[in-house]
Order: C-alpha cells, then sequence, then structure tokens
C-alpha cells in the first residue's frame, strides 16, 4: 500500500529551486532592461540599442524590449524603423495601448492624422484609463482644429469672417480668449 502524504522533500526542494531560479531570472532581465534605459537616458543610443537588440535575440517574445528598441531607434531619428516595429508589436500584441499610441505619434509627426487618429482610439479601447493616450488625442484634435481655422482664414472671403476664424485659431492656441461660435452666413450683419 503507497501512502503519499503529498511531495517528498526531494521534489519540493526540486520546485522551490526552479521558482528560484525562474525568479532569479526574471530579476535578471529586468536589471539588463533597466541598463538598457540607463544608457537610453544619458544619450548612449548606440550602446542602448545594442543592449536591447541582445536582450532582443534572447527573448524575443517579450514585447518591452521591442518597445523600448522602437524608442531607440526614434530618439535615433529612424522613425521609419520604429514604425516598422511597433507595427509588428500591434499586431502581435493588440491588447497593449503603449505600441499604439507611440505609433500615433510618429504617424502623427509625418502628418498621417488618419492612421494617428486610429491608433489613438485602439489604445484607449485597450485601456481607457490611459492618460497619455488621452493627451495625444486631446494634442491631435487641437492640431486638427488649427488646420481647419488655418484653412477657413486662408479662404474667407469677408475680413469679418477672415479674423474670427483667426481669432479662434489665437484661443486654440491659448493666446486669447476664445470669440465665441461664428455666426453662420444667413445671421451676420451685413
Amino acid at each position: 500500500m503507497n501512502l503519499n502524504h503529498g511531495p517528498s522533500p526531494l521534489r519540493r526542494a526540486c520546485v522551490l529551486l526552479a521558482l528560484l531560479l525562474g525568479w532569479a531570472c526574471a530579476v535578471a532581465h529586468a536589471d539588463d532592461l533597466d541598463q538598457v534605459r540607463q544608457w537610453q537616458a544619458a544619450g548612449q543610443l548606440d550602446r542602448a540599442l545594442n543592449g536591447v537588440d541582445a536582450l532582443i535575440r534572447q527573448r524575443p517574445n517579450d514585447p518591452q524590449y521591442r518597445l523600448t528598441q522602437a524608442l531607440i531607434l526614434q530618439q535615433q531619428h529612424h522613425d521609419g524603423q520604429a514604425i516598422d516595429v511597433l507595427e509588428q508589436l500591434v499586431l502581435r500584441f493588440p491588447e497593449l495601448p503603449e505600441p499604439h499610441n507611440n505609433l500615433a505619434v510618429l504617424y502623427a509627426a509625418r502628418g498621417d492624422t488618419a492612421r494617428a487618429l486610429d491608433q489613438l482610439q485602439m489604445a484607449l479601447r485597450t485601456n481607457p484609463d490611459y492618460a497619455t493616450a488621452r493627451a495625444n488625442l486631446g494634442d491631435l484634435y487641437l492640431q486638427l482644429a488649427e488646420q481647419a481655422y488655418r484653412r477657413a482664414a486662408d479662404s474667407a472671403g469677408d475680413a469679418a469672417a477672415r479674423s474670427h476664424a483667426l481669432a479662434r485659431l489665437r484661443a486654440l492656441r491659448g493666446l486669447e480668449p476664445s470669440p465665441g461660435p461664428a455666426a453662420s452666413a444667413d445671421t451676420r450683419e451685413r
């Protein structure tokens, strides 16, 4: 008759050792990424990129490594490569808001506001409380409003309409109080 009262002391020791090794590896990876981020913050971008590339070779499925890689590439003004990395990240990890947000920033910098808007909305769908994406969405809407008011000022047929559009633009930038909504052509004094 085999009375098994749980794992043997040897089995418990092996399980404990495996857990400790797993924890030690996780701490080592976190330390390595911290070192890469320190190099990045210090402006040692080539060193940081080499470091994160080595981490990616060790753990190719870690999204934090790829995100860090994209940020370093962006700092090096390799926006096309950063976009490629981030596009792959959003395909593999659509539930992570950070890659969507960072991709939106790069798209907006290229003037691709439609794709930027889409990515910011994706970031907020994955995490509605993501303050950075909310702020970036506000900035993008402000940029779009500014473009619309500039076009309105440029195409306004009369001086009053042009003046109103320019005042709205200055108000958007925080330079002066808002003049209120524009009057429609039917209600404007003649």
